[in-house]
């Protein structure tokens, strides 16, 4: 006996599936599309916030209105040491003690004013700034800031979104290279002393300051007489180490103030600030004698050598408005002098001191 179906079972099931199938395949609503774009908005934000938690630079956008911060990532606490609601709250130009540089390609902004200015009329697109800032702690650090324009609806310029980057170790790692440089430019290195070009340099400085303060400077150049003999005699090497010894004899026979230099070859210049014609006589009187009586070694089996200096000296006392290249010559005149009238011997003015 056959088993017979309920009547209408068949269409219930159909009706059954088509409600499943219409339910799942149905239009989303309003309410459905704005609850799926709020879930990926967030998920947006958490992957954003994820990647500039590991990112080594601090992301931002500024108001130009306020120049505060609209937004700033976690990673400033880092940075700065303030939390990113400190930092809405506080005007950047409070934390800036420098600008070091701003450029935009060929253009150079050199003012905030003048950077906001030029942003708004769009004359500047992307910048860079270093910057000298005041951390929380009050530490001095140095922030690289690069940055875009930020628009609003209308397409007018309204802040920036960039981002700031320590960059402390590379600033003090340039301006180290820079004063090695500067050293290398300015030092003679045989002696360590400064060569000609700092000493002229120094000079003309000297002759201004003294122009507004009305008091004296006095210079020395001195010359190792028969120098050539200890060359031809002893070789270069014993010439250059009597040089080196020498630079350290005038050295200590100075004072903090004074600024010596080795001009060139064997000649010497010596710079003495606040000092007259008669005090840089016997200046110069104090580094002829320690020379004189100081033996140059030239070597383990050799005796020492005893060598002696000419000293030409000249002052602003001797004239009006001199200029570094006017002051060198009189001393090059009392210098000339002292070598050809015997030698071992200062000469100042017009009077000749023999020893």
């Amino acid at each position: 006996m056959s088993k017979s179906k309920l009547p209408g079972s068949g269409s219930r099931k159909a009706a059954m599936l088509g409600s499943v199938f219409s339910s799942t395949f149905r239009r989303p609503d309003a309410e459905t599309k704005a609850n799926s774009m709020a879930h990926q908005l967030e998920q947006m934000k958490s992957e954003i916030a994820l990647l500039t938690s590991y990112a080594s630079d601090t992301v931002y956008r500024l108001r130009y209105e306020t120049m505060s911060y609209d937004y700033i990532s976690q990673n400033i606490s880092r940075l700065l040491g303030f939390t990113p609601q400190e930092m809405m709250k506080l005007s950047i130009r409070s934390l800036i003690l420098e600008t070091r540089i701003v450029t935009n390609g060929m253009k150079t902004v050199d003012t905030f004013e003048d950077l906001e200015k030029k942003r708004k009329e769009g004359d500047v697109n992307k910048w860079q700034a270093d910057y000298l800032m005041r951390t929380k702690d009050g530490r001095k650090i140095w922030v690289s800031d690069v940055s875009h324009p930020w628009f609003d609806e209308h397409g007018t310029i309204i802040g920036s979104i960039g981002s700031l980057r320590d960059i402390t170790d590379r600033v003090e790692a340039e301006n180290r290279v820079k004063e090695e440089l500067s050293r290398i430019a300015n030092t003679d290195a045989l002696t360590g002393l400064s060569n000609r070009r700092q000493f002229f340099s120094f000079l003309e400085m000297e002759l201004k300051r003294i122009q507004r303060n009305s008091s004296d400077v006095s210079i020395l150049l001195l010359d190792v007489d028969h120098f050539k003999r200890i060359n031809d005699g002893y070789g270069h090497d014993v010439g250059d180490r009597v040089l080196i010894e020498l630079a350290k004899i005038i050295k200590n026979a100075l004072r903090e103030t004074d600024f010596p230099a080795r001009i060139g070859g064997e000649e010497f210049a010596i710079m003495l600030p606040d000092t007259p014609a008669e005090g840089a006589y016997w200046v110069a009187e104090r580094v002829r004698l320690a020379v004189l009586k100081h033996g140059f070694e030239v070597g383990s089996d050799k005796e020492p050598v005893n060598c002696t200096v000419s000293v030409g000296v000249a002052s602003s006392t001797m004239g009006n408005d001199l200029d570094a290249s006017a002051l060198y010559k009189m001393a090059d005149t009392r210098l000339y002098i002292a070598k050809n009238t015997g030698r071992n011997q200062v000469s100042v003015d017009e009077i000749l001191h023999t020893h």
